[in-house]
């Protein structure tokens, strides 16, 4: 009988196997040897993370490898680590306006818009750092990103549109310097993200594009 400790490690790796392009017979024969290796150390009172000898996911690969052929798309790294980044910025700029209503009095309704505009940007890091190994919905997420990036470039159009309007004493006396880093910060996570998901597509999938 496994631990719940083990139980939980299993059914973790079985969701991320889940993830590649296999048969259900891959899939459940991969499950088994795994059980069995960790009945196997708790017979012998060894860790089961021990015993694997390596990351879980890179043992997993490894096995995937060995059983189907398949290799880890690329780009998983990256979506992980741009949907961290959206996390971190969604907590900023929750902060940052809950401590410009509450101390400082500032514009509520501003504040509640861009409250409303980093509770949603942390949510999209959140689902996309617990999807980025599911193919899936990594491919409903871009799209996401995509109308996040142009509603964005919307924005910025209209601000660089008064900026050249007004001249050298707006880029003077305004936050046009910040603008630029705005949409530093806010594209070029978002790019990466959609180049981590192109290259997370199934194998199968790379292999048909590639053909054509």
């Amino acid at each position: 009988m496994l631990t719940n400790k083990n139980k939980k490690m299993i059914r973790k790796m079985r969701k991320y196997i889940k993830t590649f392009p296999l048969t259900e017979k891959e899939i459940n024969q991969m499950v088994e040897d795994i059980t069995g290796m960790a009945e196997e150390a708790q017979e012998r009172n060894e860790d089961f993370e021990i015993v694997l000898g390596k990351p879980v996911r890179e043992f997993c690969d490894d096995l995937i490898y060995s059983v189907g052929g398949i290799r880890a798309p690329g780009g998983r790294k990256l979506l992980r680590g741009t949907s961290i980044y959206f996390q971190i910025l969604g907590l900023w700029g929750i902060v940052g306006c809950l401590i410009n209503v509450c101390f400082l009095n500032g514009e509520r309704m501003h504040a509640l818009w861009v409250l409303a505009f980093s509770i949603g940007m942390w949510y999209l890091g959140h689902y996309g750092e617990t999807n980025c190994n599911n193919t899936e919905k990594t491919k409903q997420l871009t799209v996401v990103i995509s109308i996040y990036m142009g509603i964005n470039l919307l924005m910025y159009c209209n601000e660089i549109i008064i900026a050249i309007d007004a001249g050298k004493a707006f880029l003077k006396e305004s936050d046009f310097p910040l603008m630029i880093v705005g949409i530093i910060v806010n594209f070029v996570p978002a790019i990466l993200y959609l180049i981590g998901a192109r290259r997370n597509r199934p194998a199968g999938e790379q292999i048909e594009v590639e053909s054509r």
